[in-house]
């Protein structure tokens, strides 16, 4: 008999989870604590980004140094860059309903003391600082724990629709959050988005204990030895094919597209775009990215894992050239609303083979290291893109992106992760790599 990586059986732990997955209702939609936490994340995300939109704003209102915005915004990206694999490492040895509760209510009370102390005329800059720094450490500790206690609520036969979810989530708040912020900035009180974002917090703690589903980790956790454990997220990550070809893939584009913002605000300028064009080119972006993360789980039940994965890239790498056409502003929209479809698709791909392929108590580490990944490819994908159109110019930038999307497409095609892959198919997806145990995890108990 084969063993899996916490102990027992392969049989055993396959009747386990056919036993699990007859405990969860055959549509996600039924799913009571899948409702609880879809509303819970959907909070979470619309607070980030209220908060990613004011408290720039407010720096700005009692400073009026763009600096110290620039900066404060700065100290957001410290948590995500420094403590991502800590926090990943913590997920996979407490409770995971712990770490929510306790980020979301750090959360609501970091962003309370802003309104608070607005209102009460003893708002600090120093505490901006603080705040945004305590906010982005208990958002990326929410997110992981999020993501690794997701298959715990939906069930192994799930995790496609669930990630199409998440993906979804995140994309609906990037497109109502930010102008709902500027609103009630300006037309009713700075300290009001602050106020609605404490009490989303609120509202998401309420969600995570209303679920009834165990989230793990299971069993006791190994004595903890710092250095394999903080390294861990990437030994697993390296060592399941599949997952490390789609991770290749996303964090490559991650960085090319880091900057995509300030290339596509150039373009469109330069071809005489209004302001009003200008931001139609971002929603043309967000409503792709909806339809990408609604149509990716048919597009890869229908044409299975490696056709819709290398379909992507080859399309993206087709589409991207049209960028060199002098393109109005409604179609340099239009162009990358398809691009950013496709990006959601690999995105929701790629989050349900890591929630498929890593086992449950390898997910937080995994995660961190993934978000690790994705944070510190931001600014220097951001600073690449600036400096290529500084001294190419956009025709140059756009040939080379288009040089890099093509290398990518070529290692869909022939890379050996997803040529491999025993996996075609949304269905046949299960809740652990049989294939690929590169770690244990922990002694104990199934549950």
């Amino acid at each position: 008999m084969t063993s899996t990586p916490c102990g027992g059986t392969a049989e055993q732990k396959s009747v386990s989870a056919g036993e699990a997955a007859e405990e969860k209702p055959a549509s996600l939609r039924r799913n009571r604590d899948f409702r609880f936490w879809w509303g819970g994340t959907m909070l979470s995300a619309i607070g980030d980004e209220l908060t990613a939109v004011a408290l720039p704003l407010i720096v700005l209102l009692i400073t009026d140094s763009p600096l110290h915005a620039g900066l404060v915004g700065s100290v957001e990206s410290i948590p995500p860059l420094l403590l991502s694999l800590p926090l990943g490492m913590l997920v996979d040895r407490v409770s995971r309903r712990a770490v929510m509760l306790a980020a979301s209510l750090l959360s609501a009370a970091s962003i309370a003391t802003v309104a608070i102390a607005f209102l009460l005329d003893g708002l600090s800059l120093p505490q901006l600082y603080v705040v945004a720094f305590v906010n982005s450490l208990a958002a990326t500790a929410y997110r992981i724990a999020d993501t690794a206690a997701l298959p715990g609520i939906t069930g192994p036969h799930k995790l496609g629709e669930a990630a199409s979810q998440s993906e979804t989530i995140f994309g609906t708040s990037a497109l109502i959050a930010p102008p709902l912020a500027g609103l009630m900035f300006e037309t009713m009180s700075p300290a009001a988005p602050f106020l609605l974002d404490a009490l989303s917090f609120v509202a998401v703690a309420a969600a995570i204990l209303a679920i009834r589903s165990r989230l793990g980790p299971e069993g006791a956790p190994e004595p903890l030895r710092w250095r394999r454990e903080l390294t861990a997220g990437m030994r697993i990550t390296a060592g399941l094919a599949l997952v490390r070809a789609l991770t290749l893939l996303t964090t490559v584009g991650d960085f090319l597209f880091a900057g995509i913002g300030l290339l596509l605000i150039v373009l469109a300028k330069g071809s005489g775009a209004s302001g009003f064009e200008v931001g139609a080119v971002f929603t043309a972006a967000g409503v792709g990215s909806l339809l990408g993360a609604a149509l990716a789980p048919r597009i890869e039940a229908g044409l299975g894992l490696r056709t819709a994965v290398v379909g992507k890239h080859w399309l993206t790498a087709l589409l991207f050239p049209l960028l060199l056409v002098d393109l109005p502003g409604w179609g340099i929209g239009l162009v990358w609303g398809l691009v950013a479809l496709q990006v959601a698709v690999l995105n929701v791909i790629q989050m349900k083979y890591l929630m498929s392929q890593v086992h449950s108590d390898q997910l937080g580490r995994v995660q961190g290291f993934m978000t690790f990944l994705s944070k510190s490819s931001l600014p220097l994908g951001y600073a690449l893109t600036g400096l290529l159109l500084d001294r190419w110019g956009t025709r140059g930038t756009i040939v080379f992106f288009e040089a890099v999307l093509l290398c990518l497409a070529v290692y869909a095609l022939l890379g050996r992760g997803l040529r491999a892959s025993h996996v075609t198919r949304s269905e046949d997806a299960g809740s652990g790599a049989p294939d690929d145990q590169p770690l244990p995890s922990r002694r104990g108990s199934e549950r």
